[in-house]
């Protein structure tokens, strides 16, 4: 089969997007534009993934076990990390960045968990609840229920849990080492998983003179991908780090380290 020309290519993505058949054509290309933070990023998901494997075996305990949390948050993190790689290899930085975003929670929550298990828990605990009563009082604003028996039990359990605090990324930052990282969080809030004005100007492309402007859409560049895959990758070590330390696990722990080291002699790359 002959490959497309770029002018059937174009024409594909503004009949599919991103989900024509011909963006796979340029996965190669993009993956040698960042040939080392892929492959990284790759290496940190196997260790992520044999760790997992490890530790599903190992830690058999109540599941609100501190240990049996870190497993669920690292089970999340394989396919947070996975779904960045998958994302970036298609140019999808928006949507790579999403779950980047989503990736530097689970950091937080494994960091806490090894720092403070009891106080993450907690809150992990009371925004369970917290979710529930929001979704409980959205249902009786709204009159989704009738009135009667099923409208005064829905408000008697919306009573008896209280007033409850969401669960702030913020506050689970706290309480682990990876604190400053938060501001990159914010950041990528701020760039790709929130509609904020800096986010939607992604889709504008002003012209030489700035003098008009058109709408901008199609695969990202090589160094916005490097800069997606560097923070994904800053996030998903000390998750993986976290947890071995936390089950003991020194095998799978000293390949995360040999994973630091080669992250520490990466190239540097630009700001979100």
């Amino acid at each position: 089969m002959m490959a497309k020309t770029a002018q059937e290519l174009h024409e594909e993505f503004e009949m599919f997007g991103f989900l024509g058949k011909g963006i796979t054509t340029g996965i190669t290309d993009l993956r040698a534009e960042n040939g080392g933070w892929f492959e990284l990023a790759e290496d940190l998901n196997a260790c992520l993934v044999g760790t997992a494997t490890t530790a599903t075996a190992e830690v058999k305990t109540n599941s609100w076990d501190a240990k049996a949390v870190a497993v669920r948050v690292l089970l999340r993190s394989c396919g947070n990390l996975q779904g960045v790689i998958l994302m970036c290899e298609r140019g999808m930085v928006a949507q790579g960045r999403i779950l980047t975003r989503s990736l530097m929670e689970d950091a937080f929550a494994m960091a806490a968990l090894h720092d403070n298990p009891e106080k993450y828990l907690a809150l992990l605990k009371e925004d369970s609840e917290g979710s529930r009563r929001l979704q409980g009082s959205f249902i009786i604003l709204q009159g989704l229920v009738e009135k009667g028996e099923t409208l005064d039990k829905l408000q008697a359990a919306m009573d008896a849990l209280g007033k409850l605090r969401p669960m702030s990324p913020k506050a689970i930052a706290e309480l682990g080492p990876l604190n400053k990282q938060y501001l990159a969080y914010q950041r990528l809030s701020d760039d790709s998983a929130h509609p904020p004005a800096r986010s939607l100007d992604k889709h504008v492309q002003a012209d030489a003179q700035r003098t008009g402007w058109r709408y901008k859409w199609g695969a990202g560049e090589a160094s916005d991908i490097a800069v997606t895959l560097h923070h994904a990758i800053l996030a998903g070590i000390p998750i993986g780090v976290g947890l071995t330390q936390m089950l003991d696990d020194k095998s799978n722990n000293e390949k995360f380290g040999d994973v630091s080291e080669r992250f520490l002699q990466m190239p540097a790359v630009g700001m979100i």
